[in-house]
């Protein structure tokens, strides 16, 4: 009963642990102190520690023997490219994947999709968002892709919540999940993997969008304006 405990509260610390990164109070690089975090929490430090090594498995941490856990430090740069990548990778798993629907697959996809429209918050919608995801790729019935996608998704998981919290993120996101849904229903290779290859795109976007809008604005300079990175 006591393991239960802990594994349960490790789950809390984990979601208070992501809330410090996203709010900017745990920059990256920065080393996380279990002692002086179970303290502030009023918790043994068990379930922090559990807490930082299911951080550390979707990517968000490093855990560095002797020295402690440490905020992954990702540049934008590799943010990036990593978007970029599962761009072509979603082209891929979507055509395969309305070559192969079933109706058990159908009813999958539209029960997520009913799910996400439902949900109250960006927290509540991510898991969603990632289980849509999943299951194109493991319908594309191509498990080497499938690992691959998702051992880059792990990367970026913190940088997708970002995005879909900015104002009508979510809506945008589920309306674009309904015109992939409909090109896999109607078993359409061509148009499904384009459509999802335009929605991951448009998810790096919405990252972006809010890394600008937290930049400090700096002079004004003549001449073309710079270009976002694509």
């Amino acid at each position: 009963m006591a393991d239960l405990k802990d594994h349960s509260l490790s789950v809390v610390i984990q979601h208070e642990i992501e809330q410090l990164l996203l709010s900017g109070e745990l920059g990256a690089g920065s080393r996380i102190n279990e002692k002086q975090l179970a303290e502030k929490l009023g918790v043994s430090r068990a379930p922090v520690r559990e807490a930082t090594r299911a951080l550390q498995q979707v990517g968000l941490v490093d855990i560095i023997r002797n020295r402690g856990v440490f905020v992954r430090n990702v540049n934008l740069k590799d943010v990036v490219a990593i978007f970029d990548i599962r761009v072509a990778l979603a082209r891929l798993a979507a055509a395969e994947a309305a070559r192969r629907m079933t109706p058990t697959a159908v009813r999958t996809l539209a029960d997520l999709i009913e799910r996400m429209h439902t949900a109250g918050s960006a927290d509540e919608y991510l898991p969603l968002n990632l289980e849509f995801h999943r299951q194109i790729f493991l319908m594309s019935d191509n498990a080497r892709l499938a690992q691959l996608d998702s051992s880059l998704g792990k990367e970026l998981r913190l940088y997708r919540l970002r995005g879909l919290r900015s104002a009508g993120s979510m809506q945008t996101s589920n309306e674009e999940h309904r015109a992939i849904f409909a090109a896999l229903a109607d078993r359409n290779p061509e148009l499904a993997g384009r459509l999802f290859e335009q929605h991951v795109l448009a998810g790096r976007d919405r990252f972006l969008a809010t890394v600008d809008q937290q930049a400090p604005p700096g002079p004004r300079k003549r001449g073309r304006p710079r270009k976002q990175p694509a």
